[in-house]
């Protein structure tokens, strides 16, 4: 047989290819000559006149070379390296790399599919909290410099306020004596009973200084803020929530200069601000209105009084220290001149965003390093997959680089496969993140400002592509590097045995599941101990009976209902019409119901015992109330009575007080019968006689520890409003809502209803940011236990895929069946045992960082950490019984045949 290679080999010489390129063509066209050569000679012509009919297309000049250069792109003769200054053709490089890894993926589209889903969730699940973060913490307030805005409290830390609300005096003392400060502007919330547009309609809204809008840089859509003019008792002029004007005005621009019926009275409108306007709110506060704050001259000079909100601008220059310490300074100088108000009283200064984020900020950052474990373990799967699969095209590796392929170029190749796969798990992941957000959305806590804005943006869509990046290089460089890099001659020697079976591929595989365990178990203690933690809040007593209560707001006009006697007319009627209805079991009045409302409170004085010093005068919340308010809620009466029709402005005056009220007061004392008034001893107010001790409620904090409280009847104080109907039932509450409000219509027509819900539904929102951390972070550390779970399965079938040798010359020798099975598991049970060694100690130590979000639990618990750690063992013994099983199975004969 004449040598066609040599001849073939000499003419592509001078075409530049790759020697594996060179090698391919050469063995093609040497079998197509040999088997022409083997036809001519079949057809009966000699050896020579065969092997020149053969030759005679190679011979003709340039023909080879013509027809490959149309296909071939020549490789230089020198190569240049990445990093080098000389020239390259590395976009052509690069172009060749991913054209090869689509083929490579497509290939082996299960490895592909099982890759993308595992890269998808993580990158998913990271796309989608950050979603959150980025609307939430990094997102800039929708004002102007942003960062020169704070919030300035008063310290009231001695009575259990460390952040109270300033009273008017004290602001408008704040506001004229501060130099670091460009401007200062208070507010604070009230409601209006919008009547005379459609159906009557209760509005959150607040009362605020007429340069408010102005210090934040607002500008209205349409019309004006506030001038300094229309801050008199007396003027009467709106500003419009966006939302507002185009849901009940249709966006008309006309509504300029309109006059609206709030409270009963006439109010103009003077311009609308866009709906991004947000300021701190207690629970689901939403302002639609805005009026100017207009203190009385009564209101400006209380000091006793603590309502309001201020927000401050820094000038630019000053710091926030600097701020904190003229405030201080402040503070100091009006506790000497106002001692009996404001000893001991200091302030605090804090950044705008910092009080508009308020407390989920370490919760959101605990949630994004979460998902970054869970995005870390879906890495070492991955890895694992590439491990496996490198060892398998190590052959295939091999003899490219014996062809003279280099290590370098192949390393490149693996982790442009290794980023491709990322990309493609990036892209999926996007589609989880947005139909994890439409899920996410619905537990997000109403009170969390910006939330309506969470969405997949530019920013997250650059940092998917970001983290796509890094997690292709990631989980694919050591991958790629092991492959690349091995014994070449051994390799070649072994004839088929997967060279990746060997020591350092078996540690990279285990160390990668060690980690796996180590994550899952940090992640899954963080959400243990959260769970635990909320379990010990929802098991909390109220102070009531939260079944079967239906809530509902009844704020009543200033102006149509200006007295006592005119809203307990009210009030009496509608309890008289809502009462019959069926499945009412008792109803009653009350004003500002449990967690709907965080203030009312007052110092009072005690008959027979000495004023305290003007520092020491504690805080007693109050509340006032109606007939059958403690029957209906279901609040424990512990001695005396309750209030009745009898209680009216011409009898006793009383009040309930709380437990804590009386032990405070009269320990160990019978309380009924004593005598309590607002204020000091020497005010004018009157004395009110105890005539009942109830079970103290939690009032404004469902964490917090019940503070001093009390109770008086609406109908005995002319300053005190009732704003609230609550309804006990014997059939779901929300049912009964529609004929409780026509009720409620039959008396007044043109009396709004609003916020009504179930006091369930209420109780539960109190704790709607704890169960927000709870849920996400249970979901993700139960992905990250299947995902470890899918590791520790994966990498035991492949261990029982390379032992299938020594298991059958095992069984071969006498092993019992039972004996594999119990050395594949105890395989898995010593990679589960170090991850547990590894991830319980980093569990002690990170999960200290939650200790803020705990409650009634300790970050350290070991109850916790020790039920979390069966768990794992647990799913590791389930996760490694199915490969364990599989190699007792093995038929000996066949396993050493194969061999």
């Amino acid at each position: 047989m004449p040598d066609f290679r040599s001849e073939i080999r000499a003419r592509l010489a001078s075409l530049g290819l790759s020697p594996a390129r060179e090698l391919e063509i050469a063995d093609e066209l040497t079998q197509h000559l040999e088997d022409e050569y083997e036809h001519a000679l079949s057809r009966g012509v000699s050896e020579d006149e065969a092997e020149r009919a053969v030759l005679a297309d190679l011979n003709v000049p340039d023909s080879l070379d013509r027809e490959l250069k149309r296909v071939e792109r020549p490789v230089p003769k020198n190569p240049v390296a990445m990093g080098t200054q000389r020239r390259s053709n590395m976009i052509g490089d690069l172009g060749q790399d991913v054209r090869y890894g689509l083929r490579m993926l497509a290939k082996n589209p299960a490895f592909t599919a099982i890759a993308v889903l595992a890269l998808a969730l993580g990158i998913g699940a990271n796309s989608a909290i950050f979603s959150v973060v980025n609307a939430i913490l990094l997102r800039p307030l929708p004002y102007k410099n942003p960062e020169q805005l704070v919030v300035v409290w008063e310290n009231a830390t001695h009575l259990g306020f460390p952040k109270d609300t300033p009273s008017p005096a004290n602001f408008l003392d704040w506001r004229q004596q501060t130099t670091v400060f460009e401007g200062m502007a208070a507010f604070t919330e009230r409601s209006f009973n919008l009547t005379g547009v459609g159906e009557p309609e209760r509005l959150d809204g607040r009362r605020v200084s007429s340069n408010l809008f102005d210090l934040l840089g607002v500008r209205p859509i349409i019309g004006r803020t506030f001038v300094p003019q229309e801050d008199q008792p007396g003027t009467k002029v709106v500003l419009l929530n966006e939302s507002l004007w185009k849901r009940r005005f249709g966006g008309d621009p006309s509504v300029i200069g309109r006059v609206l019926t709030l409270n009963n009275e006439a109010y103009t409108v003077v311009g609308v601000l866009p709906h991004s306007v947000r300021l701190p709110a207690f629970v689901n506060w939403r302002d639609q209105v805005w009026v100017p704050i207009a203190f009385s001259a009564e209101e400006a000079a209380g000091r006793g009084n603590h309502f309001l909100e201020v927000i401050a601008r820094l000038k630019p220059g000053p710091t926030l220290q600097q701020a904190r310490a003229e405030m201080e300074t402040i503070a100091a100088r009006l506790a000497l001149q106002y001692p009996e108000y404001n000893t001991r009283r200091g302030s605090v200064v804090s950044p705008l965003h910092e009080e508009i984020v308020g407390n989920m900020k370490p919760a959101l950052l605990i949630l994004l390093g979460a998902v970054a474990f869970v995005l870390l373990i879906a890495c070492a799967n991955v890895a694992n997959l590439l491990l496996a699969r490198a060892a398998v095209r190590q052959k295939e590796i091999a003899l490219r680089l014996a062809l003279g392929a280099d290590r370098a170029r192949l390393t490149k190749q693996l982790l442009v496969e290794s980023v491709m796969l990322s990309l493609l798990g990036g892209v999926v992941g996007l589609g989880f993140a947005y139909a994890g957000l439409r899920v996410l959305t619905r537990f997000i806590p109403p009170d969390i400002a910006h939330a309506d804005t969470i969405a997949i943006d530019g920013k997250v869509l650059a940092f998917t592509l970001l983290i796509a990046l890094v997690t292709g290089l990631i989980f694919g460089l050591v991958p790629a590097s092991q492959a690349s890099h091995f014994n070449l001659s051994e390799t070649l020697k072994e004839g088929g045995r997967d060279s990746g079976a060997g020591a350092r591929g078996k540690r990279l595989r285990s160390s990668l599941v060690i980690a796996e365990v180590a994550v899952s178990v940090v992640l899954l203690i963080g959400a243990g101990l959260l769970i635990n933690s909320f379990i010990h809040l929802r098991n909390l007593d109220p102070g009531f009976r939260a079944d079967h209560l239906l809530a509902l707001s009844v704020n009543l006009s200033e102006v149509k209902y200006p007295d006592t006697a005119r809203r307990t007319a009210f009030f009496d009627e509608v309890v008289r019409r809502v009462q019959p209805l069926p499945g009412v079991q008792s109803v009653a009045v009350a004003g500002n119901l449990p967690f709907t409302y965080n203030g009312d409170s007052m110092s009072i004085a005690v008959e027979g015992i000495p004023d305290p010093p003007p520092d020491q005068w504690p805080d007693v919340i109050y509340r006032a109330i109606g007939p059958g308010y403690f029957r209906t809620m279901g609040i424990p009466l512990v001695r005396g009575r309750e209030f009745n029709d009898g209680d009216t402005l011409d009898t006793t005056r009383g009040v309930v007080i709380g437990e804590k009220t009386a032990k405070h007061y009269w320990p160990n004392q019978d309380p009924i019968g004593k005598r309590l008034k607002p204020g000091a001893t020497t005010s004018n107010t009157p004395w009110r006689t105890v005539i009942g001790v109830v079970k103290d409620v939690r009032q404004n904090d469902f964490i917090a520890e019940p503070k001093m409280q009390m109770y008086f009847s609406y109908k005995q104080v002319e300053q005190l409003v009732a704003n609230a109907l609550i309804v006990r039932t014997s059939v779901d509450p929300l049912g009964l809502a529609m004929p409780v409000r026509n009720a409620i219509w039959s008396v007044d027509k043109d009396q709004p209803v609003a916020n009504i819900d179930s006091m369930e539904n209420i109780v539960a929102g109190a704790v709607a940011r704890q169960r927000f951390s709870m849920l996400l972070l249970a979901i993700f550390a139960g992905l990250a236990l299947v995902l470890a779970a899918v590791g520790i399965y994966g990498v035991m079938s492949y261990t029982v895929a390379q032992q299938t040798r020594e298991i059958g010359i095992r069984i071969a020798l006498g092993a019992k069946r039972g004996d594999v099975l119990k050395m594949t598991v105890k395989q898995a049970i010593k990679l589960v045992g170090l991850g547990l060694v590894i991830g319980l100690p980093s569990a002690f130590i990170l999960t200290r960082v939650m200790s803020t979000l705990l409650f009634g639990i300790s970050a350290t618990d070991p109850i916790t950490f020790l039920g979390i750690s069966l768990v794992v063992l647990v799913v590791a013994l389930l996760a490694s019984y199915i490969p364990a099983l599989r190699a007792t199975k093995v038929d000996p004969m066949i396993a050493l045949r194969a061999q």
